[in-house]
């Protein structure tokens, strides 16, 4: 069968494919993982559950799937204007969290309540994403320490700084800031992270930023 015959692949069977994802991404914002059965994802994304495995064959691979689109996500918004922003990467993060309120589809609320549920779900170590939650942790952070140790490299940032000590208070700041948006939508995210970004620079760069 070629890939233009097959159900998976076909427009329609990725159509489907997304339907599902979209609706277990909600679902376990709401109820987390374990309270989430593939007969309720199922009905709700109008297929049965005979279908819903034949495109996902267990619940851990459409767990990880779920975890793919976040993953998908926070690279479009984290390395989207490159491999290397340096110190900007303080300015990427706050432009990201801007957006959000603008995000009248509820999509980037489910994402991200979905991935803060999971974390909660899987902290011990003998949990099934535990393992991927750890590494794509690390990775994060590695990648963030990488381009911080550039941005002193090129003489941007100050030498004192550690890079990896940086990298985890940034990705810490970003999960408190999802956290306290997601429990209040309204407090001012926008303000928060330009005002951060801008404490974060002044602090860090080797010449102080314009006030």
């Amino acid at each position: 069968m070629s890939a233009a015959q097959n159900p998976k692949t076909s427009a329609k069977g990725l159509e489907t494919r997304e339907r599902i994802i979209d609706v277990a991404v909600r679902f376990i914002a709401r109820n987390g993982a374990r309270g989430t059965s593939l007969a309720d994802i199922a009905a709700e994304a109008g297929v049965s559950q005979t279908g819903l495995l034949y495109h996902f064959r267990s619940k851990e691979a459409l767990l990880n799937a779920v975890m793919d689109r976040h993953l998908a996500f926070s690279e479009e918004w984290l390395w989207g204007d490159g491999d290397d922003p340096g110190l900007k990467i303080v300015d990427v993060i706050a432009r990201h969290i801007s957006s959000w309120p603008s995000q009248h589809d509820d999509k980037v609320a489910s994402l991200l309540g979905m991935n803060t549920v999971v974390l909660g779900e899987n902290v011990s170590p003998d949990t099934d994403l535990h393992a991927r939650l750890v590494e794509g942790y690390r990775t994060t952070i590695d990648r963030v320490t990488a381009t911080l140790r550039s941005a002193q490299q090129r003489g941007e940032m100050r030498d004192d700084i550690d890079p990896r000590l940086k990298a985890m208070e940034i990705i810490t700041f970003c999960y408190g800031l999802e956290a306290a948006w997601l429990v209040d939508p309204t407090i001012p995210v926008a303000d928060a992270a330009a005002h951060w970004a801008t404490q974060q620079t002044r602090q860090l760069a080797t010449e102080p930023a314009p006030s």
